[in-house]
């Protein structure tokens, strides 16, 4: 088991996601006093600096994923197509831009000749499993938008494939 030691901070600190903040933490133990020093593991600190988030990494990072989705996909949605097939274009979208991205890798890594040659194999081996993984679940989203359109009349076909273009 091991013992969590509190640390002070020089000055008060703000974070935020745009300017990673640079405050210097001392590392020296601080003594415990009061009640929390009869506690095993448990030390009461002293200063502590003043920070504030407005809101997490993780969230700001979705939100602006979000915004740019909706950007990027506001034509599927301003379109007069059924939520189902509005929904299987978009996959289609996500699957294609991940597949152009793994493919870039694979010829990326296949052409380097930096690292360990054993790893290098490997990770090759594990891109051309992702790279089947995407073509396999393009050729079922694919399979669905078909057996969705397949009454569809030839002019609402052609904003089908218009859209699946993007």
């Amino acid at each position: 088991m091991s013992m969590i030691e509190a640390t002070t901070a020089s000055a008060p600190a703000t974070l935020s996601m745009d300017a990673p903040a640079m405050a210097e933490v001392s590392t020296e133990p601080v003594s415990a006093t009061g009640a929390a020093a009869d506690t095993p593991g448990i030390a009461k600190a002293g200063p502590s600096a003043d920070v504030r988030i407005s809101m997490s990494g993780s969230a700001l990072a979705s939100e602006r994923t979000a915004k740019q989705a909706a950007a990027k996909d506001s034509d599927i949605d301003n379109s007069n197509l059924p939520d189902n097939v509005k929904t299987l274009i978009k996959r289609l979208r996500e699957l294609r831009e991940k597949l152009e991205q793994k493919v870039q890798e694979l010829q990326e890594l296949s052409n380097s000749t930096a690292g360990n040659p054993e790893q290098r194999r490997m990770r090759i081996e594990a891109l051309r499993t992702e790279v089947g993984a995407l073509t396999s679940a393009m050729n079922s989203v694919s399979a669905d938008l078909a057996q969705a359109t397949r009454k569809f009349t030839s002019d609402q076909k052609t904003v089908v494939a218009g859209l699946i273009m993007g």
